[in-house]
């Protein structure tokens, strides 16, 4: 099996998913090189930090975390197109495992009783067969030792986020939401999970949705990477 395994990785080896160089044996979707350059976002409190304000415009959220800088010129951008777009499942729910680690020391996890994906249009999971917020969630629901829990659905296809402005995302997103929580996650502390953060309009709009249904609900929010450029 051991050589069949070598000549596998010879004929076809493993790429780094940044910068496509190939990988150690111990090295997994990155190189040690682009792990350690990763751009980390700097969060040092829970409470009030860029990505919350940014959703506060919506929802009075309680505490908020992102890992990433998003920048759509940089290499690291290959990260979020790969899961997106490339049918790359299992490198998503990796990087929301790496997530929970790198957070865990602003004991994020221990304040949130259920993880909830913010979910993608019917026609986009359909075709992708996911929904890359989803994946995340695993990730980090594995690591952190708690469930996800999908009670939030999008309603018709609409237009895509990405190319939209401020103002044009946050009439996108609006009346999108429903949200169908069952009677024993009622009153829970959620932590609401997407890949990018941008306007905050999805998430933020997402987290209004869920308090309409439930006001006894806490919401936090995580996302993968938070847009540089906006």
């Amino acid at each position: 099996m051991n050589i069949l395994k070598d000549l596998y990785n010879i004929l076809l080896p493993r790429r780094c998913v940044v910068c496509q160089g190939t990988l150690e044996p111990d090295e997994q979707y990155l190189c040690t090189f682009c792990s350690v350059n990763l751009p980390r976002y700097p969060i040092d409190n829970i409470e009030d930090n860029e990505p919350l304000r940014k959703v506060w415009n919506f929802a009075p959220v309680q505490y908020g975390a992102t890992l990433l800088y998003y920048r759509r010129q940089s290499d690291y951008h290959k990260m979020i197109t790969e899961i997106k777009y490339r049918g790359r499942e299992q490198l998503g729910i990796k990087l929301g495992q790496w997530a929970a680690m790198e957070i865990a020391e602003l004991q994020l996890g221990e304040k949130i009783d259920v993880i909830v994906p913010v979910p993608s249009d019917s026609r986009r999971k359909k075709k992708r067969g996911y929904n890359q917020a989803e994946l995340i969630a695993i990730g980090l629901g594995k690591a952190m030792h708690r469930p996800v829990a999908s009670i939030l659905k999008r309603h018709g296809t609409g237009t895509s986020q990405t190319k939209l402005g401020q103002k044009a995302r946050r009439e996108n997103a609006t009346g999108k939401y429903e949200a169908c929580i069952p009677p024993f996650l009622r009153g829970k502390h959620i932590l609401l999970v997407d890949d990018v953060l941008t306007t905050g309009a999805t998430i933020g709009t997402c987290a209004q949705t869920i308090l309409s249904e439930d006001p006894q609900a806490r919401i936090s929010i995580f996302t993968l990477a938070i847009d540089a450029q906006t």
